[in-house]
């Protein structure tokens, strides 16, 4: 029944598009999607393919009639998907302008894409192609792997519970309706139950889907970018975490011009959540992404920050050396720099502005060189003494950007962790209207580590809840990750910026009485976390709150603090000292050399060059299907066996006059040789003759002959060529296309 497969074809389509839409395009409006869907599907059913052909001719002439509306659709989904690329991939592109930000057109382009995957569904459903379903079912479970995104167990299920009744719909088994459909019930309680199962405790942190999107993830990153033997870190990962139980192979090799101790920095978290430490969040960046690239345009970034205040601030004191790591086992997917950074090739790294330098290349780098600035971070104190006097620099003035961004972005608390730091932490403290100066903070998380925590390498993991919580009220017990995040989150708490950081360390008896470029073995054994934290005027800084690991590295250099009575300090509510401008880029990146003409850019390039990539991926799907379809039918024509090539001709033949519209549906032999005669009167007798050697393959038991193939397979070239050449115009090109 026709009606039938369309209301199958139909409820599948709006099942997976209702999944697809929550992942991907969550403000775009899903109405006209599935009312243009619905429209062509009645159609289809209605007057058949033309009718199919109408509602989608009628769909791109409205969207040409309203183009500028259609162009802002267009641009507004395209825009959510950038966002959720950014929020779930930290993969940041520009938004593309839009001149009306709500349409009524909203979600027309959604509704055109559903039309293509409506159409196939339709045709699956009609010709029983059971593995456009499975393709489509697999697409979207890829979807969710890869951008680590579901729309909700509800929706997963209706989805896949419809997939397996369409499935069995098309199976066409002998069962009563009534038992097909209980499937439905039966999917759903399975799929509760293994839901309940996997994930016994119903925080969405650590439900059962999260987890195995982490493993199947994580796996793949393993695949990518590491070698051998994993990390003993876990990337700020706390569902992974272990013991501290590190082996002795090399990690990294480290070549310096002059030793010296290094934070060599990896992984950096700025959001907690109970399950982790994660990168910053994509809407933040997305807000903030045109400063940035402002300043990062200026040489402005986070990562080289402390080696550009202290080349603007004590120049003849400034000095730079060459340093080169190969990456033996560590996680290929960063590039380990210090916080000594002077330059770095940009062709290395996706984003100079975001948190961790992420490497480029689909299996990240193993060798880099950089330079690295001789003056060391342990001088930081003496740079801020030299920042603070000085004024109305670039360095300043492109500082004070950066700054407000820092603090809009660093001192987040979740609620829940708040409550709890509050619960241990001194209340004078916390409640002081004054910011603390850098040493007393520094000295009051170190005091409260030691009033709470235990360093403990073989600590009890902490799985499923709050990892923070499970520290401070539980096991108050750990290691350099359990000290960092809790030290992270602690600085916050007192009003000041900072981040947690994992990598490698090069201590001081690593560097030992080392000549220049001697090559360093990093092993396991250096692998570390630590809290870094923004001073104000110098940028982030690596600060040791780890026990024992105070001995390994250099103390600060503590005597050159900036004085505490606030003639030559950061403001005392946070801050840098310099009035900053409002954040608009434009003010950032000052380019006197061109003319303000040649800044402005084309906000239609962007969406033409997507529309492009739409066409092209469009062209390239149906030209696989094309080459699929045309490849079948080869195979068919050319089977060795003589009945069946013979049989297969004429099916085709017929086939083609029906399409063709020169003969009815499901036509009588007897009309076929005079509606070939119409076209060419020479070919009507070799259509008798064909029918005839028809009749015989299929109904004779007597054998083809090969003289016989011969015959049908020239008439089949023969009537194929005169009715090509009988269509003019569009009608021939959609005759090629269809049976060339």
């Amino acid at each position: 029944m026709k009606w039938l497969d369309g209301v199958v074809a139909y409820s599948v389509l709006v099942a997976a598009f209702l999944v697809i839409r929550t992942m991907l395009f969550p403000e775009v409006s899903i109405v006209p999607a599935l009312v243009l869907v619905l429209l062509w599907m009645v159609a289809r059913i209605q007057w058949k393919q033309r009718g199919g052909d109408i509602v989608l001719i009628a769909s791109v002439v409205f969207s040409l009639i309203f183009l500028s509306m259609y162009i802002d659709d267009v641009k507004r989904t395209i825009n959510a998907l950038l966002i959720t690329l950014a929020e779930q991939k930290h993969i940041y592109i520009d938004l593309l302008s839009i001149n009306e930000t709500t349409s009524w057109l909203n979600g027309m382009i959604l509704g055109q894409i559903a039309l293509l995957i409506g159409s196939a569904v339709y045709y699956a459903v009609a010709n029983q192609k059971r593995w456009i379903l499975v393709a489509l079912a697999l697409v979207i479970w890829l979807i969710q792997l890869i951008l680590g995104t579901s729309p909700s167990l509800l929706l997963d299920i209706l989805f896949f519970a419809l997939l397996i009744v369409t499935l069995l719909y098309m199976n066409q088994l002998t069962v009563r309706w009534w038992k097909r459909m209980a499937i439905v019930p039966i999917s759903l309680v399975v799929l509760m139950f293994v839901y309940t199962a996997i994930s016994p405790n119903g925080d969405e942190e650590f439900t059962g889907s999260s987890k195995i999107e982490d493993i199947v993830r994580y796996q793949g990153e393993k695949w990518r970018y590491y070698k051998d033997e994993e990390p003993v870190l876990t990337a700020g990962n706390f569902q992974r975490l272990s013991t501290f139980t590190p082996n002795d192979h090399t990690a990294l090799k480290v070549a310096m011009e002059n030793p010296s101790p290094l934070y060599l920095k990896g992984f950096v978290g700025s959001t907690y959540t109970p399950s982790g430490w994660k990168g910053i969040d994509g809407d933040a960046y997305m807000e903030q992404k045109s400063l940035l690239e402002a300043l990062q345009k200026e040489d402005f970034t986070g990562a080289k920050q402390l080696s550009l205040a202290a080349e603007s601030s004590l120049p003849e004191q400034y000095e730079e050396a060459k340093l080169v790591i190969q990456n033996v086992g560590a996680s290929s997917q960063y590039i380990y720099a210090p916080y000594e950074l002077a330059g770095l090739d940009a062709n290395l790294v996706r984003s100079k502005q975001a948190d961790a330098l992420h490497a480029t290349g689909i299996f990240g780098r193993r060798t880099v060189e950089m330079n690295y600035m001789l003056t060391p971070y342990t001088d930081y104190p003496q740079i801020a003494n030299a920042l603070y006097t000085t004024k109305d620099t670039d360095y300043l003035r492109r500082e004070s950007h950066y700054n407000q961004y820092v603090y809009n972005e660093y001192l987040a608390v979740p609620q829940d962790s708040l409550n709890v730091l509050r619960n241990h932490m001194d209340d004078n403290i916390l409640d002081s209207e004054t910011r603390l100066p850098y040493e007393k903070t520094i000295q009051e998380v170190e005091n409260f580590l030691a009033q709470t925590i235990s360093y403990n390498e073989n600590a009890k993991p902490i799985k499923d809840q709050d990892f923070l919580t499970g520290i401070l009220e539980e096991s108050k017990e750990g290691y350099s990750v359990h000290y960092a995040t809790v030290a992270t989150l602690a600085f916050r708490m007192l009003g000041t910026p900072a981040r947690y950081a994992e990598g490698y360390i090069v201590g001081l008896d690593d560097v030992k009485d080392l000549p220049s470029f001697s090559e360093i073995n990093v092993s396991e054994k250096n692998a570390h976390a630590w809290t870094e934290i923004y001073v104000d005027m110098v940028g982030w800084v690596p600060i040791e709150v780890t026990p024992s690991y105070a001995e390994k590295m250099p103390e600060i250099n503590k005597k050159d603090y900036p004085a505490l009575d606030g003639s030559d300090s950061p403001d005392a509510t946070g801050g840098s000292t310099v009035e900053p401008e409002p954040n608009d880029p434009t003010q950032v990146q000052e380019d006197q050399d061109k003319p303000e003409d040649s800044k402005q850019v084309n906000p239609n390039t962007t969406v033409w060059f997507w529309l492009n990539i739409i066409i092209l991926i469009v062209l390239l799907i149906l030209f696989v299907l094309y080459y699929v379809r045309k490849r079948k039918r080869q195979q068919k024509l050319g089977v060795k066996d003589h009945r069946l090539a013979v049989i297969h001709h004429v099916q085709y033949i017929v086939q083609m006059l029906e399409k063709e519209q020169i003969v009815a549906k499901l036509p009588s032999f007897e009309t076929i040789p005079e509606a070939v005669g119409n076209i060419d009167p020479k070919l009507r007798q070799e259509a008798e003759e064909g029918l005839k050697i028809y009749q015989k393959a299929k109904y004779s038991p007597h054998g083809v002959t090969d003289e016989e193939r011969a015959k049908i397979e020239t008439l089949f070239a023969d009537i194929h060529s005169a009715v090509k050449q009988s269509e003019k115009g569009i009608k021939r090109l959609r005759f090629i296309v269809r049976h060339q």
